[in-house]
């Protein structure tokens, strides 16, 4: 499903222009549909109907307030009390706004000395209230009058449906101002917002529903970013032959462990072994072996020589991991590793031989060691996935991780671009950005993965795929997200987001291939 930002959108539509489909036909296309999913959402939680209710548009300046009109127009010839505030001074003449006036909607002006006031009385015996300020088009802070009328709406309690997107979220980035309007539901019009996807707070959006407004197929052309979803998961997902084995499905290699960190290769090897790859290796040090061999008892154990200090030993360690990387399609770096001259001398070896054909996945110890490296990237000839959090993020481009939390998609994207790697930018919503442009959002948000260990799931879930389909980094990259998302989502349901662990998320990976295959039977 393909996310759009405000000057795709409007490109898209210009598009739609030179196919011969007019901008008010658009408009009126637009109006009717949420109208009709407005009428659809009383039928279905009211029981009533809409006759006889009574609906407040806040009406803006632009095409979203010319929306609204066309919309309150529907819902007043179908007998609604109907009442249009103006926010924002309009063009005249105003045709949206005259239709409206004549299918019997009132028109007030907000931006009145008594506009407030009206509309808080209006609000008072309201059953809804329509956002139809500014959609994509918020771009700029919130000002008055703006920002009281929003309040007045906010602290009344009217539930809220939003136009495309709720006013204050940004478009393009999912920055919310603060004097924004947060909406019960969202119904985007002709295609998914980027800035509803980035906003990683689904009680800004609440339930958002995507329209249909009559724009051809196709002219999505330039968009290249999509939103993760069970369908596209699907159509990526590895296929398994009736008549497979498991050297079908590759092997994959996790490195990692230390004697200060047991637990993180232990959850990448399991995630791993849950993945559907035929084999998983584990390389951990001695002292690190002595203590998780045999905790996934499908995965077979390596230990690595260690020096007098305890620390692994480079040459003789990476030797062994080497061996190990020969006999296996993918490999996994960095869980639990550690961070230290000896670890950091290991990798530096370990990615300068082993085989520039086999894909890699570079997470969390191994990621901080190249944060140290002088233009890494320049010799790392292999295919890798790196998965940094937005602290490692920081550490990797050199900026503070507000900067990268303040606009995620242009760092991540940059990222991949200059290190010429796929780059899987974890938090809410997380990002996932190729080289060549592409991007992939996942739809998943949920606190509970704001925990130790979720990363290293996510590392050995994304080893065990890539080992199925090495030629594929990003797809399998995507893949890995949402199928981790999609396990965090069965585990907050069942022990909630306070209470999950990532072992919880672990233990249910394979709900995802067994509700696909339910969806597929249905």
């Amino acid at each position: 499903m393909k996310l759009v930002t405000a000057n795709q959108m409007r490109a898209i539509e210009q598009s739609c222009v030179d196919a011969g489909i007019s901008l008010d036909v658009l408009m009126e296309n637009a109006g009717l549909a949420v109208a009709e999913a407005i009428r659809a959402g009383f039928d279905e939680y009211d029981g009533g109907g809409i006759f006889g209710k009574r609906i407040v548009i806040l009406v803006g300046p632009g095409n979203n307030g010319a929306d609204g009109f066309v919309t309150g127009r529907h819902l007043s010839e179908w007998g609604v009390s109907v009442t249009a505030i103006l926010c924002a001074k309009r063009k005249s003449p105003d045709p949206k706004r005259e239709l409206a006036e004549k299918a019997g909607i009132s028109v007030e002006d907000g931006l009145s000395a008594d506009g407030i006031g009206i509309f808080q009385q209006k609000l008072e015996t309201s059953d809804l209230l329509i956002d139809a300020v500014l959609g994509t088009g918020t771009a700029r802070p919130i000002t008055e009058p703006l920002s009281s009328l929003l309040f007045s709406a906010l602290e009344s309690g009217v539930p809220v449906v939003a136009l495309d997107l709720p006013t204050g979220i940004n478009s393009d980035t999912g920055g919310f101002d603060i004097a924004g309007l947060p909406a019960d539901q969202t119904l985007q019009l002709g295609y998914p917002k980027l800035g509803a996807a980035l906003s990683g707070n689904p009680s800004l959006t609440g339930e958002i529903e995507v329209l249909d407004i009559g724009i051809p197929f196709g002219l999505d052309s330039q968009v290249n970013t999509e939103l993760l979803t069970d369908d596209l998961a699907a159509l990526i997902n590895p296929e398994r032959p009736f008549d497979s084995h498991k050297g079908t499905f590759g092997s994959t290699l996790v490195i990692g462990g230390s004697q200060d960190y047991l637990g993180a290769v232990t959850m990448a090897a399991d995630a791993a072994s849950r993945s559907g790859v035929g084999l998983t290796f584990v390389a951990t040090p001695e002292p690190a072996y002595k203590r998780v061999a045999g905790n996934v008892p499908e995965a077979m154990y390596r230990s690595l020589p260690v020096s007098s200090n305890g620390n692994v030993d480079p040459s003789a360690a990476a030797q062994i991991a080497l061996e190990i990387a020969t006999r296996s399609t993918s490999v996994v770096v960095g869980p639990g590793m550690g961070n230290n001259a000896d670890t950091a001398e290991f990798l530096a070896i370990l990615l300068s031989q082993i085989d520039l054909e086999t894909p890699l996945v570079l997470d969390a110890d191994a990621l901080n060691i190249l944060a140290k490296s002088h233009k890494w990237w320049e010799r790392l000839e292999n295919p890798a996935v790196l998965t940094p959090h937005p602290g490692e993020m920081s550490r990797l481009v050199g900026i503070s991780t507000a900067e990268v939390q303040r606009d995620r998609i242009t760092i991540a994207l940059d990222t991949a671009k200059k290190f010429n790697k796929i780059v899987v930018l974890k938090g809410a919503a997380t990002l996932i950005a190729s080289p060549d442009g592409r991007l992939n959002v996942s739809p998943w948000v949920n606190s509970g993965l704001a925990k130790g260990g979720s990363g290293d799931v996510l590392a050995g879930l994304l080893g065990g795929l890539l080992a199925q389909q090495p030629g594929e980094p990003f797809e399998m990259a995507s893949l890995a997200v949402h199928i981790h998302g999609y396990a965090a989502e069965s585990a907050k349901r069942g022990v909630g987001e306070t209470g999950m662990r990532a072992t919880d998320v672990i233990a249910r990976l394979g709900h995802f291939y067994r509700d696909q295959i339910q969806r597929l039977s249905n």
